[in-house]
């Protein structure tokens, strides 16, 4: 007797919540038998209330179920006990993040009578957690931010020459593997300082974007890099064109498309709007080929350009460019 009063007054006294419930025939939990003061406390509910409750009860106060009746049972079948973590609801309303430890009890004879439950509120844990994970949500948005500045042109918001350079480094290495073309665009406004010097630094800069937007608008695959390279210089690395015809084509369209934006230009010589010079060099990478010479060979066409009369697209056609 004196074993069952201070067994009781150990189970009322612990801040674990604890409860008992009888199994049935089948081992699936039946009905709770008792709850300490510490189980009252977690879900709301008074002692009468609980007491001969079906053990559902937990089942439907839970938002969500880790564990399926299923597994409980084959656990306890087993002798062994089960844990989970739980978000249940109290009789307020209120919900709360617990540890559910499932134990069985067997007779003298082994046989499974009943089931004892452990509860462990762990809310601040939990919470803590959640606090963490926003924290760190928080930083990697941070970090992918200083990323984009890392490898975007602030004014364009076109990459920048450091991850252009990366990118058609690596995209080279690729391309003389397996022998694909590969294309380069070189791009050059006509008179810039001229327009610079009359319209002023703003609308300067107004221009830029307009021009890189046409270029970022029409060179917008997954396989197409559009870079601001310098000043008023831009480049565009193209996997997905590999036939010279048709990525000079795609280059003449944004070159018209420019010229057609018809941004007055007094200054120029050469067109009385803002006009872009280019330069194309496609061709497969050959061993040992430096991936500078790609733009090297783009950006002498594209002086040919402006010794043509600007306002156009050329063509570089070296002894090393791959045949075909």
């Amino acid at each position: 007797m004196i074993e069952k009063e201070l067994l009781s007054a150990a189970l009322s006294a612990t801040s674990e919540g604890v409860i008992i419930a009888t199994v049935r025939h089948d081992n699936k939990p039946d009905r709770i038998i008792y709850g300490n003061r510490a189980f009252e406390k977690l879900i709301g509910f008074d002692n009468a209330s609980i007491i001969n409750h079906k053990y559902n009860l937990l089942e439907r106060l839970s938002k969500n179920t880790p564990v399926t009746e299923d597994e409980i049972v084959k656990a306890i079948t087993a002798g062994k006990s089960i844990q989970c973590i739980r978000k249940s609801q109290t009789k307020s309303g209120d919900y709360f993040w617990h540890e559910l430890s499932i134990s069985p009890v067997l007779d003298e004879s082994g046989t499974l009578t009943h089931i004892i439950g452990v509860l462990h509120n762990i809310n601040e844990r939990i919470h803590y957690q959640e606090k963490i994970e926003q924290q760190n949500l928080l930083l990697k948005r941070k970090n992918q931010q200083l990323d984009e500045l890392a490898s975007h042109d602030f004014l364009t918001t076109l990459y920048n020459r450091r991850f252009f350079d990366r990118e058609l480094t690596r995209l080279c290495a690729f391309h003389q593997r397996y022998q694909i073309p590969l294309s380069l665009a070189f791009f050059d406004i006509d008179y810039f300082k001229q327009y610079n010097d009359y319209y002023g630094h703003n609308a300067g800069d107004r221009a830029l974007r307009l021009v890189a937007e046409q270029i970022n608008q029409h060179f917008s695959r997954e396989a197409d890099i559009c870079a601001r390279y310098g000043g008023e210089e831009f480049v565009v690395l193209s996997a997905s064109d590999s036939n010279e015809a048709t990525f000079l084509k795609h280059v003449e369209a944004v070159r018209l498309n420019i010229e057609q934006l018809a941004i007055p230009h007094k200054k120029s010589t050469s067109a009385k709007v803002i006009t872009v010079s280019a330069g194309i060099y496609v061709a497969v990478p050959l061993r040992g080929m430096s991936p500078n010479y790609f733009t090297e060979e783009a950006d002498h066409a594209m002086y040919q350009a402006k010794q043509l009369g600007r306002n156009r697209v050329a063509v570089a056609r070296h002894i090393r460019m791959a045949s075909g």
